[in-house]
């Protein structure tokens, strides 16, 4: 899809130093059209964002693509991300820690006066889906919705027993309220960085699991000798009749 008067501007939050090699090799190389590159470095996350918003609306740009540096972005992330023109769409992408679930998130009742998140685990290869929540590590915003909501969009809060509630579901949570869909497309994941430390239980995940693909496979080489000799009986009987 041709948008009409597009202006992107890029955003990377980053309070690093330095960013990984992935991420940057993976950032040059994605196909885009030409774009503001607006950063922020200097506070907490949810302060960088809303840094990077005032920044793309000083160069009064029409869609806003916020990249964090912790993730390796698909070659299309951007053009696929555009192609919807929708207000709000991110790319798949997964936490980067246990349980590693997909940032794809559906509110859930506990009970009358508790609600919670639960990652969709299933969905159709490449569909786009509508979700209640998703990280903003990798999201296409449309500059209106900024326009629509109050300063600040991103925000530090709490839940009621004082853990914390990230500013990227905290924002969700008001573009919902707001009338807002999100979706993600699934068709880009985004892989999420993370820092392996290695042990003997690391070791020992390792092994389990090559033992029961090993287990797998022999089992399979079992069922289609199996399967080869029915064959192979049934062509007999064939040729005997």
């Amino acid at each position: 899809m041709q948008i009409s008067n597009l202006k992107l501007a890029i955003g990377v939050p980053c309070s690093w130093q330095y960013v990984p090699f992935t991420f940057f090799t993976s950032f040059v190389m994605m196909d885009r059209p030409s774009f503001d590159l607006v950063t922020a470095d200097n506070g907490s996350i949810h302060e960088l964002r809303n840094v990077l918003v005032e920044k793309a609306k000083a160069v009064r740009a029409t869609k806003l693509m916020m990249c964090d540096v912790d993730q390796v972005y698909h070659k299309e992330t951007i053009t696929s991300l555009l192609s919807h023109n929708l207000p709000v769409v991110g790319a798949l992408v997964h936490r980067r820690y246990p349980p590693f679930d997909s940032l794809m998130m559906k509110k859930v009742s506990i009970d009358e006066r508790t609600d919670t998140y639960e990652s969709i685990d299933e969905w159709e290869d490449q569909e786009l889906v509508e979700v209640d929540a998703t990280g903003t590590g990798c999201v296409m915003y449309d500059m209106k919705v900024f326009d629509k909501m109050p300063y600040p969009w991103f925000k530090a809060q709490y839940n009621p027993d004082g853990s914390p509630i990230g500013e990227d579901f905290s924002f969700c949570q008001e573009l919902k309220a707001a009338g807002y869909k999100i979706y993600v497309d699934t068709s880009v994941p985004a892989h999420h960085r993370a820092v392996l430390l290695v042990n003997t239980a690391t070791n020992r995940l390792y092994r389990g699991v090559k033992n029961k693909e090993a287990a797998r496979r022999a089992l399979m080489s079992k069922e289609l000798e199996k399967a080869g000799d029915i064959v192979e009986t049934k062509e007999q009987e064939t040729v005997d009749d």
